[in-house]
């Protein structure tokens, strides 16, 4: 077991030996939606992107994973695909450091229950845009022909539109 979780759990049992706290004192939780917050996490906790994180933010969050994985494999050859499709980093290095790599932002996470809706409503933004995309499923959409639309422009329709249905940065 860690180290460091044997060590909190003795601290808590031992002041919870020493005084009983008010009930009054006792957290509640206010809300069933994880927390926004990209501070830095524990070993436990997985980080989560938000979606008003500077480009810099999210590099620091990739960038500690991409460390983790140089850690655990300090052999490996970096990111990308290895020969014959293979990863350059070991599969035990993946796994050891999963819990490093950052999730969605929660207004962007499938397990989010109005995921599925918003992003119905995102395809409809974009194509009233003007930009020509399908709905392949949640969380994902296709170019529908060419398009007519320069790839600045429709960069810009991409994030006006995820703003406009998603939000972010409030929660």
């Amino acid at each position: 077991m860690n180290p460091r979780l044997l060590i909190g759990a003795a601290v808590l049992l031992l002041s919870a030996c020493g005084q009983a706290a008010p009930a009054s004192n006792v957290a509640s939780l206010q809300s069933s939606a994880p927390p926004s917050s990209a501070a830095v996490p524990t070993d436990a906790e997985q980080p989560r992107l938000r979606m008003d994180m500077t480009e810099e933010e999210k590099k620091r969050l990739y960038d500690a994973h991409t460390a983790c994985l140089a850690e655990k494999d300090p052999n490996a050859t970096g990111t990308g695909a290895g020969p014959a499709g293979r990863r350059q980093y070991s599969d035990e290095a993946w796994k050891a450091c999963a819990k490093k790599w950052p999730l969605p932002p929660w207004e962007m996470d499938s397990s989010n229950p109005t995921f599925k809706d918003n992003w119905h409503k995102n395809v409809q933004c974009l194509n009233s845009r003007g930009m020509k995309v399908i709905e392949t499923e949640p969380g994902s959409w296709t170019y529908d022909g060419e398009q007519t639309l320069p790839p600045d422009e429709r960069q810009k329709i991409e994030q006006e539109c995820e703003q406009e249905v998603f939000g972010g940065g409030h929660r």
